[in-house]
């Protein structure tokens, strides 16, 4: 009876209020509504914050089975699936092992990192399409040497200016007498049995130069009008729009030079828009090479002479030479000389070489002496 009044009397009032503390202490608990205050209850953290538990187990907001906002299929700002918001360092962008920086020896292909090829795989270097042959010692090569010298299946084009010819710029000034001699001194240095092709602008000096080539070769042909050999050919405008900027500031052959080396234009012609006549002097030597010799070559002859103006030839024996022949008028005075050029061989196996040509003793001349 006295264990019965004792429970009855203190242990039920004890057991009950024990009861009642465990069920208020659950409802304090609830961190959606009021925030921790015991210390054995874990402090609630973001899902941000880098101080949340990474125990899957205890922490369901870091596991990737049970919390798909770290799945890096479905997280949108996961580097993975979003390198533009990276989170991870092990990841982000500036990390060499998975995103390595930019290559900064990428150059323009106008410029390519091999000198000894152009950008569209044209050897400058003879030697390397077989062919035993030297400049001079201003880098040219002379056009009865590259004929002799390549092999009699290889197709050869030589792209020349016109010989020497008389004062005035229309197309009727004839070739002087000196120039009617070098043309027949170049046929000479091509004397053969065989028969060529010969193309010229509709100038009255660059078809009776062909015609002159031909003759010395003891050849009598027809020469063909070729318009795609213009002097035109690298300015994005007519000939007569350069002329017109710049007959008063220095002349023409002042400025295709300054282009053709790189050279900076003064400020008064660059705000008149001057770099914008010009293409790209790598760029469109490679097209020429391309679309007017290698592309007519299945109808013309294994040897080809072509006759055209030093608009044409200047750039493309500095394209030619990668810039390494001095033809730079604005300093030295240097042009490209008459018939003076570039020759083109293709082998039988497709390789092509671009080689700076001369059919005279020199490559260039001196534009202080040069007719008017």
């Amino acid at each position: 009876m006295n264990m019965k009044k004792f429970i009855a009397g203190k242990a039920f009032p004890m057991i009950c209020a024990a009861f009642i503390t465990v069920i208020i202490a659950g409802c304090g608990d609830d961190s959606s509504n009021s925030s921790p205050t015991s210390t054995t209850v874990p402090e609630q953290v973001t899902p941000t914050d880098p101080s949340t538990p990474t125990d899957s187990t205890t922490n369901p907001t870091t596991d990737p089975a049970t919390n798909p906002t770290t799945d890096p299929a479905t997280n949108p700002t996961d580097p993975v699936t979003n390198p533009e918001t990276p989170t991870d360092t092990a990841t982000t962008p500036t990390d060499p092992v998975t995103n390595p920086p930019a290559d900064t020896t990428t150059t323009n292909p106008s410029t390519p990192t091999d000198p000894t090829m152009t950008a569209a795989g044209f050897y400058r270097n003879p030697a390397a399409i077989g062919l035993a042959v030297s400049p001079d010692t201003n880098g040219f090569y002379d056009v009865g040497e590259i004929y002799k010298a390549a092999p009699a299946d290889a197709k050869i084009v030589f792209v020349l200016r016109h010989a020497e010819r008389e004062s005035g710029l229309g197309k009727e000034s004839p070739l002087t007498e000196v120039g009617l001699q070098q043309a027949l001194d170049v046929g000479a240095k091509l004397k053969s049995d065989e028969s060529f092709y010969y193309g010229a602008t509709d100038f009255l000096r660059t078809q009776t130069t062909a015609a002159k080539i031909a003759e010395g070769r003891g050849e009598t042909t027809e020469v063909v009008t070729m318009e795609e050999i213009n002097g035109g050919y690298f300015l994005t405008v007519p000939s007569d729009s350069l002329d017109a900027m710049v007959s008063k500031r220095g002349g023409s052959f002042k400025y295709v030079a300054m282009w053709a080396y790189e050279q900076p234009f003064p400020t008064l012609l660059v705000n008149l828009g001057l770099p914008g006549y010009f293409y790209d002097l790598m760029e469109r030597g490679d097209q020429f090479v391309n679309e007017v010799v290698l592309a007519n070559l299945p109808y013309w002859k294994r040897v080809n002479v072509l006759i055209t103006h030093d608009l044409l030839t200047e750039p493309l024996a500095v394209y030619a030479s990668n810039r390494t022949v001095d033809l730079k008028t604005y300093e030295s005075y240097r042009w490209i000389n008459y018939v003076a050029g570039i020759t083109v061989v293709v082998t039988a196996d497709g390789k092509v070489a671009v080689l700076p040509t001369r059919g005279v003793e020199r490559g260039f001349l001196n534009t202080r002496d040069m007719v008017k």
